[in-house]
């Protein structure tokens, strides 16, 4: 019979960083789950080795164990910090890289802050982040995004939308409309739309305004309002003649 070969250290520290990046924040997980995703990812561990695992967790990091009902219920601490496993770095450099290929170059110091920041907030001691060079997305469409005014614009639609505060905008035509309301924005055949509301849903490119004014009024996000249906409906019939001030969509 051949010997059992004891797990490392490594493996053990491993396993328990592994099953700790798959504890959410705010809402619970089961250790039945966990193993489940584990196993995907190629780690075969029987389920008392997983509620070890993570009855160790509990004891020494800021997970929360729920035993008011079986199975068991994992969760992180919602101030905690969240770390970065293998998956996580793949999809945040891709995030990066498309950003980067879809957005103005003005934008660039903005989206080196935004991943720094994002880099600060992580325990990512195992993994080095250098992780954008490995990753590339083919997309280059930023070229239709550099009017000059674009930087400033963009900006007062981010505070608008975060806050959602009633705006004014100036169209390339210098035609102006008061009292809108905006809902959304959506990147579709190479360009950046913003979809607002006023006496309906509508949608101007983004790159067809000339100036925007934030007011300091705010209003009720519509409840009814979905801004995917809203592209499906409205954004993709190519020979939709309702388009302003843009070329035809394509989603």
């Amino acid at each position: 019979m051949a010997k059992k070969v004891k797990p490392t250290t490594r493996e053990h520290i491993s396993l328990a960083l592994e099953l700790y990046n798959r504890i959410p924040q705010g809402r619970k997980v089961t250790a039945q789950i966990l193993q489940e995703e584990l196993r995907q990812s190629g780690i075969e561990r029987d389920i008392r080795t997983i509620q070890r695992n993570l009855d160790l967790i509990v004891t020494y990091f800021n997970v929360d164990k729920d035993t008011r009902d079986k199975p068991y219920g994992y969760s992180r601490h919602l101030q905690s910090k969240f770390v970065l496993g293998p998956r996580e770095h793949i999809i945040l450099g891709l995030a990066e890289s498309y950003l980067r290929s879809v957005l103005p170059q003005a934008l660039s110091a903005v989206i080196d802050s935004t991943f720094i920041q994002i880099q600060t907030l992580t325990l990512s001691t195992f993994i080095p982040f250098h992780i954008s060079s490995k990753v590339h997305v083919g997309i280059n469409i930023h070229t239709q995004m550099q009017c000059p005014q674009f930087n400033s614009v963009f900006e007062r639609i981010c505070l608008a939308l975060a806050y959602q505060r009633v705006i004014t905008i100036e169209d390339k035509y210098f035609t102006r409309q008061s009292n809108i309301q905006p809902l959304g924005l959506v990147l579709a055949d190479a360009e950046l739309y913003l979809i607002y509301q006023q006496q309906g849903e509508k949608h101007i490119a983004v790159n067809h305004i000339h100036a925007i004014e934030v007011s300091t009024f705010t209003f009720d996000y519509p409840s009814n309002f979905n801004l995917v249906d809203y592209k499906l409906l409205f954004l993709k019939d190519e020979n939709n003649e309702n388009l302003p001030y843009s070329s035809q969509l394509t989603i």
